[in-house]
């Protein structure tokens, strides 16, 4: 009986370490892709070379030489972070059910 008890007790010790390492890689993913969202946004939001377009919108204004301001963007325009849908339910403030 000694003997089963301290095995239980060493799983028990695994099992617990096993959920506090899968907690933290899922809270070093989830900031791994709010980290790309926020890249994204600085992106298609713009800076000073993005008055001229970017590769997600195309370069129409490089070749008309305007300061038209191309820094709007819909949620659509965001090829990276829309692809987790996980990631979208979070920005949406929707509970994952695992």
């Amino acid at each position: 009986m000694d003997k089963q008890r301290k095995e239980y007790e060493e799983l028990k010790q695994r099992l617990k370490q096993a959920l506090q390492d899968k907690k933290k890689q899922e809270q070093e993913w989830d900031q791994i892709q709010q980290d790309i969202f926020d890249k994204e946004t600085e992106y298609l939001s713009g800076n000073a070379s993005s008055k001229y377009g970017t590769i997600v919108k195309g370069f129409d204004g490089f070749s008309k030489h305007t300061s038209q301001d191309n820094h709007h963007f819909q949620d659509q325009d965001r090829i990276f972070s829309l692809s987790s849908a996980l990631f979208v339910k979070q920005q949406q403030g929707i509970e994952d059910e695992d």
